[in-house]
C-alpha cells in the first residue's frame, strides 16, 4: 500500500465516522445503521468498563437507538484520530468523543432505568474495526468506551 492509498483510506474512515454522528445527530438511524457490515456490532460501555448497551445487526442499531433516544436532541463531537490501515480492507481507529443527549421538558423518560434520565453528558472514545466492501468502507465494530458521565435526572 502506498502512502497515498493509506491517506485516502484513513481519510475515508474519518468520513464514515463524520457521517456516523451526522445520522445520529439527525436522528437518521437506518442511514447511520447502513454504516455497519450486515452484522456490525455497535457496544457502549458504562465509566466502570461493563455493557451499558449492545447491538447486533443493522436492524438492532436501528431499534435500540431510536427507542432508547426517542424525541430527545443528541450532540456528537469528534476530536482527535488514531487509524492504523492493517491491510487493504482492514482498518482500526480510536476516536476521541464527546456526546451530549438532553430529553424534551415535557416527554416521558424510558421505562429502562438505565436510560431514565433527563440529560446526559458523556466523554470517552469510540474504537472501531473497520473493513472495506466492494470500495466502501464499513464499520464493523464500534465499542463506545466513557471516561466521564454526567446525569442531570
Amino acid at each position: 500500500m502506498t502512502e497515498l492509498e493509506r491517506l485516502s483510506a484513513v481519510d475515508a474512515i474519518r468520513s464514515v465516522m463524520a457521517r456516523y454522528v451526522y445520522y445520529a445527530d439527525h436522528a437518521e438511524y437506518e442511514n447511520l445503521a447502513g454504516l455497519f457490515t450486515q452484522g456490525g456490532t455497535f457496544r457502549s460501555k458504562n465509566v466502570q468498563g461493563e455493557d451499558w448497551v449492545v447491538m447486533n445487526g443493522r436492524q438492532q442499531i436501528i431499534e435500540i437507538i431510536s427507542n432508547s433516544v426517542g424525541t430527545a436532541k443528541v450532540i456528537h463531537h469528534l476530536f482527535s484520530y488514531e487509524t492504523e490501515i492493517l491491510s487493504e480492507n482492514t482498518a482500526k481507529s480510536v476516536i476521541n468523543m464527546e456526546d451530549i443527549l438532553i430529553r424534551p421538558e415535557d416527554g416521558e423518560l424510558p421505562e429502562d432505568p438505565a436510560m431514565a434520565f433527563k440529560t446526559m453528558h458523556g466523554y470517552g472514545h469510540y474504537r472501531g474495526d473497520f473493513v472495506k466492501i466492494n470500495g466502501i468502507w464499513y464499520i464493523d465494530t464500534l465499542v463506545q468506551t466513557r471516561l466521564k458521565i454526567d446525569f442531570l435526572f
